[in-house]
């Protein structure tokens, strides 16, 4: 009989434990450090704060936001995971780039924000 392999194909996603209801939960880890995530969003003129205990930044949707609870988004750095501000249900991001240029969407035209 030939030799058989059960080799697993390797496609980022680890698994991480069960939810409450028993599912098992799955992560894919972007490997982007907060210094490389800052710099992208420095670069692109783009507001945010930075939670590091929970490896997660509030990307605001505003150039110029008001306070700390204008609108935003929820970028967990290590993972691409996202969400709203109600951060109710969260979405999945490659990375940094592929949330910028697929999910964010600001507030106000281009005249509004300069």
């Amino acid at each position: 009989m030939a030799e058989v392999s059960f080799d697993k194909q390797d496609n980022g996603w680890r698994y991480a434990g069960r939810t409450k209801d028993g599912k098992p939960k799955f992560r894919k880890y972007t490997n982007q450090s907060l210094d490389h995530v800052k710099a992208y969003l420095d670069e692109a003129g783009i507001a945010y704060l930075v939670e590091p205990a929970a490896t997660m930044m509030f990307i605001y949707r505003e150039k110029q936001p008001k306070s700390r609870h204008s609108p935003r988004y929820s970028y967990y750095y290590t993972t691409g995971r996202w969400g709203g501000d109600q951060r109710s249900k969260h979405y999945h991001s490659e990375g940094i780039e592929h949330f910028m240029e697929t999910y964010f969407t600001p507030i106000g035209g281009k005249d509004e924000q300069e």
